[in-house]
């Protein structure tokens, strides 16, 4: 029982194949885009958390002269 396919139904099929294909290529293409914008913002946040450790580690330089206040602030209640 060999069943032919219409030409019709044969070109519907080649078409939506090639569609898949053209699909799948710009999908990859964009994951290999989205990859690669990742790796570089991992690559800058590991250098931003390092520069954030050395300046939230160091301890203040104030102006010569300066001198901080701290008020202390009463809530009344």
């Amino acid at each position: 029982m060999d069943i032919k396919m219409s030409d019709a139904t044969e070109d519907t099929i080649m078409h939506r194949n090639a569609f898949l294909e053209t699909d799948n290529e710009k999908l990859t293409s964009r994951v290999k885009e989205l990859e690669f914008d990742c790796a570089e913002l991992q690559r800058d946040n590991e250098q931003m958390r390092k520069r954030v450790k050395t300046l939230a580690s160091r301890t203040p330089e104030w102006p010569k002269g300066y001198k901080p206040i701290r008020k202390n602030l009463k809530r009344s209640g």
